[in-house]
């Protein structure tokens, strides 16, 4: 096993246990198979459903570091919480990221795109996550 095989192998166990969650890799990219009860309501009435959250890396480098990405559904009322514990997180975004929002009247999909290590994008989105189990 190569050195950046043994750190790629390190980092994915990293990502699923901050996730408590079940990985994969598939074609060079690692996804983190993970997802998440919502109960949307809507003119008096209430849909439970069951959403697979998309959260990957792939393009691991010698340096550590890797292309995250993560698209997450939020309800509107937990946006806020999300945004702030994402963006007061002990670890900072990297200069270079990018955020956008696709927001229909009941769910808000936050997409997030960084290049650091999986591990970093996994403790800030993990946090952010738990933020809303709370």
């Amino acid at each position: 096993m190569t050195n950046i095989e043994a750190a790629l192998k390190s980092e994915v166990q990293k990502v699923g246990s901050l996730f408590h969650a079940e990985t994969d890799y598939q074609s060079g990219k690692v996804i983190v198979k993970k997802n998440r009860t919502l109960e949307i309501s809507m003119y008096n009435n209430c849909f439970i459903c069951t959403l697979d959250h998309d959260i990957s890396f792939e393009d691991f480098s010698a340096t550590g570091t890797a292309f995250n990405k993560a698209e997450i559904m939020l309800l509107p009322e937990e946006y806020p919480a999300f945004t702030y514990a994402l963006s007061n997180h002990p670890i900072p975004f990297p200069s270079h990221f990018r955020q956008w929002l696709n927001v229909n009247p009941h769910l808000i999909s936050v997409c997030l795109e960084t290049t650091e290590s999986p591990g970093h994008f996994a403790d800030r989105l993990a946090t952010a996550l738990q933020i809303l189990e709370e």
